[in-house]
């Protein structure tokens, strides 16, 4: 399973991981949002 997080997300990034996603990469720059580019992370569960 995969989740993806707009970064900055402390309250998002806390909840994957206290559900046991594992955090696996980071994209920067890879989304545009409110008039500016943002990192996306992404966290990773195995099933």
């Amino acid at each position: 399973m995969v989740g993806i997080i707009a970064l900055p997300n402390p309250a998002s990034v806390a909840l994957h991981e206290k559900l046991g996603f594992k955090r696996v990469g980071v994209n920067k720059g890879a989304s545009y949002k409110f008039g500016h580019y943002i990192d996306v992370g992404m966290w990773q569960l195995a099933l």
